[in-house]
This record gives C-alpha cells, sequence and structure tokens, in this order.
C-alpha cells in the first residue's frame, strides 16, 4: 500500500511539472530595442532571445531598423493586440509610451524596461547600465588626462533620460575639476558628432577633450579631429564598448571607452519580466556596472 501510495505521489507531482511547463512554453513576450542596426542594440537583442529560448518562452522581436520613435509605439500597440504576456522595451524615446502603457496596464501584460527608463507607473522594472556612474567614470578619466582647456560633450536626444545622465557623469566631473563644458545634442547622430567636431575645433582652439555618450560618435569624432590634424591633441571617450571603438583604442586614436554589458543587460531584462508575469517579486532596478576600457586592459574585452 505505501508502495502504490508513494507512485500515486510520483505520479502527481510528474502531471503537476508537465502541467508547469506546458504553461510556460506557451508564454510570448515581445521586445522592441533602439533599432537593428546598432552594435550593441544587437547584442541586447540576441542576449535576450537566447536566454527567453532557454526559458522556453517566445519571443517576438519587433525592433525597427533603424531609430524611430512612432514605429516603436507602433510596435508596442501590435504587442499589446497581439496578447502577448509582457514586454520590454528599449526606449527611442522614453516619452512616448503614456497611451500605450494604459492599454498595456488595463490588459494586465507587465512591461520591463532596458538601457533606459520610462516614467510611467505601469513600468514595473528597469534593467539599465547606471549611466551617471559610469559616465563619472569617464569623467575623471578625462580629467586625469588633462592640464587645462574645455570638454566638449556630443549628447544624445533632448530629454533622454540616459543620454542625460551620461552628459551629467562626465559634466560634473569636468567642472569640479575646473573646466568649460560645452554640450551639443546631436540626438544620437554619427553625422552630427561629426559636423559639431569640425565645428568646434576650428572656431574653440581650447578643446582639449571629447566624450561622446554613445561609441559611433566617438568615432566620428576620431575622424573629425583626424580630418583636421588634431587628433594627437584631444582625448577623445566614448560609451558602449563597440568591437570597433576597442580598435581604435588599439590604434591609440579613441583613448578610452565605457563598456555596457549588453549580454546582461539583455538577459535580466527577460528574467524581470517572466518574474513578472508569474506573479513573482523582482527589482525595480537592476543596475549593471560600467568598466573603463583604456589602452591599458583593451586586449581583456576583444
Amino acid at each position: 500500500m505505501k508502495f502504490n501510495h508513494l507512485k500515486g505521489m510520483v505520479a502527481a507531482v510528474a502531471v503537476s511539472v508537465s502541467m508547469a511547463s506546458a504553461a510556460y512554453a506557451e508564454m510570448k513576450i515581445a521586445y522592441t530595442g533602439y533599432s537593428t542596426d546598432n552594435t550593441f542594440w544587437i547584442g541586447v537583442a540576441d542576449a535576450a532571445a537566447a536566454a527567453a529560448e532557454e526559458m522556453g518562452v517566445e519571443l517576438v522581436d519587433l525592433t525597427a531598423s533603424s531609430p524611430d520613435a512612432a514605429a516603436q509605439k507602433d510596435a508596442v500597440d501590435r504587442a499589446i493586440n497581439m496578447g502577448v504576456d509582457g514586454i520590454i522595451i528599449g526606449s527611442v524615446d522614453n516619452r512616448a509610451f503614456d497611451a500605450s502603457l494604459d492599454m498595456a496596464a488595463k490588459k494586465g501584460i507587465p512591461v520591463v524596461a532596458v538601457d533606459t527608463g520610462i516614467e510611467h507607473d505601469h513600468v514595473a522594472s528597469l534593467v539599465q547600465t547606471d549611466n551617471l556612474a559610469a559616465a563619472g567614470i569617464a569623467g575623471e578619466y578625462i580629467v586625469g588626462q588633462l592640464d587645462g582647456g574645455s570638454v566638449l560633450i556630443l549628447g544624445g536626444s533632448a530629454g533622454h533620460q540616459t543620454g542625460n545622465a551620461r552628459r551629467d557623469g562626465v559634466l560634473n566631473a569636468a567642472e569640479a575639476a575646473g573646466h568649460e563644458v560645452i554640450f551639443q545634442i546631436c540626438d544620437w547622430q554619427d553625422a552630427c558628432a561629426y559636423e559639431t567636431t569640425i565645428n568646434f575645433l576650428q572656431s574653440n582652439p581650447d578643446i582639449k577633450a571629447i566624450f561622446s555618450a554613445w561609441d559611433p560618435g566617438a568615432l566620428a569624432a576620431v575622424s573629425a579631429a583626424k580630418e583636421l590634424g588634431k587628433l594627437d591633441d584631444l582625448v577623445i571617450v566614448g560609451f558602449d564598448g563597440n568591437p570597433a571603438n576597442l580598435v581604435s583604442i588599439e590604434e591609440s586614436e579613441q583613448a578610452a571607452t565605457i563598456k555596457q554589458d549588453n549580454t546582461r543587460m539583455g538577459q535580466e531584462s527577460v528574467a524581470n519580466l517572466i518574474g513578472l508575469i508569474k506573479g513573482e517579486s523582482v527589482p525595480a532596478f537592476t543596475p549593471i556596472d560600467g568598466i573603463l576600457i583604456t589602452a591599458d586592459n583593451v586586449g581583456e574585452f576583444k
């Protein structure tokens, strides 16, 4: 009798596990990142897809090929209408989603933000590099390389939470050390970074350092400085840790970058979203450390 009772318990547990696995396998989540043409965001998307696959969850990637706030809002709306179980947003414009998130809340679809915070009560979790602290590291590095002069900051979009934090981290460190800071919005556009660098280096010979809030912008600044024959006189620092920028650091063109762990960002955003779907408590903020990469340690990251 005891043996039969034990067999019954084992069978019941097996059925329970099987049912739970089946329900888990039917889970569908949507992801929409900044764009599919950006190295950093490709890494986030790949890590999120791999994490979802490992957990037996279907991930639908609705990311547009280029940064487009309106297209991204439409993607979130499509995900809601598809009836997905949850949504991850790596926003182009973090102010664009109020009506969409109101609808997600009404339908009980949890939302996680990755890389950039979204100010809406329904966004229950943010997975993000601690941009202010990481940019502060970049700022301290820049200050340590300079005897004087001004710092040019090439920024993201107006009001963009991530871009503002990266600007402020460098600005605070530079101003505290007595350097004049010049800030220019570039909307994350490489062409703007190039033209801004050309214009300011020609009009302001006191500029001794350039910080770009995104790595391709730093490469654009490198190109502009080389064209003007001023590269050797500048400290150029980026943010992201993209492969092309690591090569530039190895070649003593770009001085440094802050690496974001985009793999962990993708993984953590999926884990947090699935936790929310299952009704678990997840961190409201998952900070990811930034790492300063210079010529001294670039070989460790290639």
